[in-house]
């Protein structure tokens, strides 16, 4: 099985959240912990969390975790920015074939689903999850298009970009819609 690498990006500040929104309370745990939690039963070989907004608050309030926490100073500058942190990190480690970017805002995705997405990446530049016709994340990345998204700024809409790229990038199609994504305090409250 190649080497594959998780990164969770928190990248977000929220909005309408008093504090970090990766530190609401989701069913007595964090936020960032509950996902946290997802993506250790991911089949990955490792894992590596890029904090933004409020990094030392939540590192303060995080769980302990086998995950490679990494802050990006630069989170500001858009949505990129975390993303080349993450590849960065994921680059000078071992040689790994794919990495797994998951959103630390969205808890609830399976193991199952991310295995799905790794097997239909292999020969591919990339695989994207469709949750019954919208497409979603985690997203797996191939090593071939690593360097497209490093020299990338801004705010980047990683869905965009694959999808006006479709030659190499594989779909799965899920029956199932994707765990929601937490963007303000009614979300917390609705999980």
């Amino acid at each position: 099985m190649p080497r594959t690498v998780a990164v969770v990006l928190a990248n977000e500040p929220g909005s309408g959240f008093a504090g970090s929104k990766y530190l609401g309370d989701i069913g007595g745990t964090t936020l960032i912990d509950r996902v946290l939690a997802d993506v250790s039963r991911w089949p990955v070989d490792d894992t590596v969390v890029v904090l933004g907004p409020d990094a030392e608050e939540i590192l303060e309030s995080m769980a302990p975790t086998d995950a490679t926490v990494v802050i990006d100073f630069e989170w500001s500058e858009g949505s990129a920015a975390s993303l080349r942190v993450g590849l960065d990190v994921v680059m000078r480690g071992p040689a790994t074939e794919f990495v797994v970017i998951g959103l630390a805002d969205q808890p609830g995705i399976s193991a199952e689903d991310v295995a799905d997405l790794i097997e239909a990446a292999e020969g591919a530049a990339a695989s994207v999850p469709k949750y019954r016709y919208r497409r979603g994340f985690p997203v797996v990345l191939g090593r071939s298009i690593w360097e497209r998204l490093l020299g990338s700024e801004g705010d980047l809409d990683l869905l965009d970009l694959l999808g006006s790229h479709p030659d190499g990038v594989q779909e799965v199609w899920f029956e199932h819609l994707a765990g929601p994504r937490i963007l303000t305090p009614d979300d917390i409250r609705r999980s």
